[in-house]
């Protein structure tokens, strides 16, 4: 058996791999000779990954929504689809497959306009919430931010209301009718109204699913506007103004703007003197970044926060007795409010909350609505023909790097895009515009938003601009749906996540394996046979690891039978299922500890009924042993945050009853594996397997009790064996040094320390140990080591018993 490295190796520290004299598949730097072996246990990459580097990057660089509950998708859409709430009327913009729905309104296909019932408009006056004001420090009463755009409180803003004693008093633009209004001054309604009192014209700009049509029509009512007009969005700047009738509130939805065809200065001015003199209004709705040359300029618009859109739309609606704040407090409902999604989609909620007050929706049903959004949304996108293959191949790579950094997303796109179109049309070459459509363009037309957060490299964290789905199932669903609904492009998706999972970034093969893992839980057959089997059985590292990270991301995902798969591969003949399903138990072994570490000790007996040891046995029982201390570790981090110890002390009590037999080495090796890791970066911070010591209860009888002499015993047995002392030693070195500036830590020492010391031997090693602890250039042990050795006792009478000699 190989001794144990004496310090923490891989890039965090986390944790001592064993020595290896040779350069094999697990040897960090190749240092060695090369010796000749057979081909199953031969490999071309000379780099390694510790079992708990390889569960810290799977946890660094999945979506966040992998590994929590919501992920989980099951059936299909509930209820069938629903196109219309509230008699048809949709509070809101309708999105379908990015594109807004027409309506034209009469037959004649030369007309450029056409009426909108009053009716209409009255009936989303009743459900029309407006949004607050913004304070003086820029946020929202609910502590929201600003929207994108203009300052409102520019000086030059057409909009800006005078300043009024009360911050919370109606703002009064000098209409007589409007002593009661209910938006709040300096409100994006308020800003845009009183540019269009002033001007006749108001340009107000925002995202498709904010519900700006429906904020448009409003502002024409509160103008004063009776009759209504939707105006062709297709008409030039220059021909508006010819279609304006008397006395009328004119609408144009989704009014395209671009360099190319900029709204400037003299239309806005024509437009504002035709309707003076007509005695008309006019809102034009502009995308969220205009292309406006002068002129009063765009007011953005932000609609309220969902749970007062649901509240807007609830009051009005017969709730069978019960009250809206009762309904809005329901788990159901917040969980669904809690993911960002179009306002016509809250629109469609607040009819199925209605049907649960009244008895006709289940509360399973109610919330399962956010998985019906979501694929209803998906399946749009797929079927629109407004949507290129381009755009398409964008969507599913933004799926596939929901949260990640966007230039990542760009680029890789660009590459599912060549082997799509190789499939649709493989005569013709992929045509990717290199400055096409601009990057804020791309991302709001797939309902998402940008943002800068820190991303984790290898030297530390890098400022990056992420993009991520307004709707937070919108990525797991659209994975699921490609690969289940669109078996077509299964060979493009297989070839691009191959290649993603041999990419030198980790968050690039990371996120290879999480997409494997979504189409594993919805198809787990093809997904195997495809992409998982292949990358378990792959000689190279990184594939391997793409099949662990895929396995264990698809059970959180609920995909059935891992663990069966896994228990399989374990004792299976080829070495690299063996190795794949190893490391999967670090990764996801803590979902179920007990048979995890059964399947892993099995592994290790198995390894005699081989022949005996050979070539490469030593690397195999390290592995092993890796993944049963990180699994054993992640236990013990969940019972301490659960204060439920049960699980861990059951688990770690078992140990020290293997260290005899064909166990103890694997044993031993684990024991010292679990020292290595901390709970700060480069292996800084307090050492989790001494924190699990110190939060453990020590009263007798209870399960922290039991896990903490668990843990006494194994450290006995790892300072008394001949191959593993030095490595125990320089551990408690590392960890007494560590306490020097951690009295957390120092407490949890002067309680194990006297647990180690049960025989006179034991004592003189310790206490040698720490008498000669000696920091860099210091010619005196550290404070911390003196008062430890202080409260270390003699366990006989003999305290006169001289130290132990240095060469122990």
């Amino acid at each position: 058996m190989n001794a144990p490295q004496d310090h923490l190796a891989g890039p965090d520290g986390q944790g001592p791999h064993p020595e290896r004299p040779a350069a094999t598949p697990h040897t960090p730097d190749g240092a060695g000779e090369t010796p000749t072996v057979p081909e199953e246990l031969s490999n071309t990459e000379p780099e390694t990954e510790h079992a708990w580097d390889s569960r810290r990057d799977l946890y660094r660089h999945s979506p966040g929504i992998m590994l929590g509950h919501a992920a989980r998708i099951g059936g299909s859409l509930v209820g069938g689809d629903q196109h219309g709430v509230s008699g048809g009327q949709v509070t809101g913009d309708v999105i379908l497959g990015g594109s807004k729905v027409e309506y034209h309104l009469g037959g004649d296909t030369e007309e450029r306009s056409g009426e909108i019932p009053a009716a209409e408009i009255e009936a989303l006056a009743r459900n029309f919430t407006y949004p607050p004001a913004e304070r003086d420090d820029g946020t929202r009463p609910d502590g929201t931010p600003p929207a994108e755009g203009r300052d409102p409180d520019a000086t030059d803003h057409p909009g800006h209301p005078d300043a009024t004693d009360h911050p919370d008093a109606p703002y009064d633009p000098g209409s007589p009718d409007d002593a009661a209004e209910p938006w709040q001054p300096g409100s994006p309604f308020a800003l845009a109204l009183a540019g269009l009192r002033e001007h006749r014209v108001a340009i107000l700009s925002g995202p498709a699913t904010t519900g700006r049509r429906a904020a448009a029509l409003m502002l024409l009512r509160a103008a004063g506007s009776r009759t209504y007009r939707s105006l062709d969005p297709a008409l030039p700047p220059g021909r508006l103004a010819a279609e304006l009738r008397e006395g009328c509130g004119h609408l144009v939805a989704d009014f395209a703007t671009s360099p190319e065809r900029p709204l400037r200065e003299h239309h806005i001015r024509a437009l504002s003197e035709r309707l003076h003199a007509t005695g008309s209004h006019l809102v034009l709705v502009v995308g969220p970044h205009p292309v406006v040359h002068g002129g009063p300029g765009h007011v953005p618009w932000k609609p309220p926060e969902p749970a007062a859109l649901l509240a807007g739309h609830l009051r009005n609606k017969d709730l069978a007795g019960r009250s809206v704040d009762e309904l809005l407090d329901l788990t159901v409902v917040r969980a669904v409010l809690a993911h960002h999604r179009p306002v016509a989609d809250t629109a469609r909620f607040a009819e199925r909350v209605a049907g649960h007050a009244r008895g006709t929706v289940s509360l399973a049903e109610l919330g399962a609505f956010g998985h019906y959004a979501a694929e209803r949304q998906v399946r749009e996108w797929f079927d629109s023909g407004d949507h290129t293959l381009h755009d398409k191949a964008f969507l599913i790579a933004l799926a596939t790097f929901d949260e990640a950094p966007y230039p990542l997303t760009a680029e890789l796109s660009d590459v599912l895009f060549g082997l799509l179109q190789r499939i649709e049309n493989p005569g013709e070459p992929a045509r990717i515009p290199v400055f096409g459509t601009s990057s804020a363009q791309r991302v709001e037309q797939a309902l998402a938003d940008r943002y800068q957060e820190p991303e984790e490299t290898e030297w530390g964290p890098v400022l990056q601009t992420k993009v991520q789905f307004r709707d937070r199932l919108t990525a797991i669903t659209l994975l699921r749906e490609v690969w289940t609904g669109h078996p077509s492009a299964r060979p493009a998706l297989v070839a691009w996540l191959r290649r993603l999972a041999d990419d030198p970034r980790p968050v690039v093969r990371t996120r290879a394996a999480a997409t494997a893992a979504v189409m594993a839980a919805a198809d787990l057959p093809s997904a195997m046979a495809l992409l998982i089997r292949s990358w378990a059985a792959d000689r190279r590292l990184r594939s391997r690891l793409a099949a662990a990270n895929a396995l264990a991301l698809a059970h959180h995902l609920g995909a059935p039978h891992v663990s069966r798969i896994l228990a399989e591969w374990c004792t299976a003949p080829d070495h690299r299922l063996r190795w794949t399903a190893v490391r999967s138990y670090a990764l996801v072994g803590d979902a179920f500890p007990r048979e995890a570490l059964a399947a892993l000790t099995e592994a290790v007996r198995g390894m005699a009924t081989r022949g005996g040891p050979a070539r490469g046995w030593a690397e195999e029982l390290d592995d092993l042993a890796q993944s049963a201390a990180v699994l054993l570790l992640a236990a013990g981090q969940e019972a301490a945050a659960d204060d439920d110890w049960d699980t861990a002390a059951d688990l770690w009590g078992a140990l020290p009853t293997l260290t005899r037999g064909a166990t103890r080495d694997f044993v031993l090796r684990a024991m010292v594996h679990a020292c290595g890791p901390t709970d700060g970066p480069a292996g800084t911070g307090r050492p989790l397997l001494l924190d699990l010591f110190g939060r453990a209860d020590p009263k007798p009888g209870t399960d922290g009790a039991v896990l903490r002499h668990a843990l006494a015993a194994l450290w006995r047995s790892v300072l008394n064996d001949l191959v593993c002392t030095e490595s125990g030693k320089n551990t408690l070195r590392q960890w007494v040094r560590g306490a020097e500036n951690d009295r957390g830590a120092e407490t949890a020492l002067a309680e194990l320390l006297p647990l180690l010391a049960v025989s006179v031997e034991d004592h003189r090693r310790l206490a040698h140990l720490l008498e000669k602890l000696r920091g860099e250039g210091d010619s005196a042990p550290p404070a911390v080591a003196l008062r430890l050795r202080a409260l270390l006792s003699a366990p006989y009478a003999d305290a006169r018993t001289p130290a132990a000699s240095p060469s122990r």
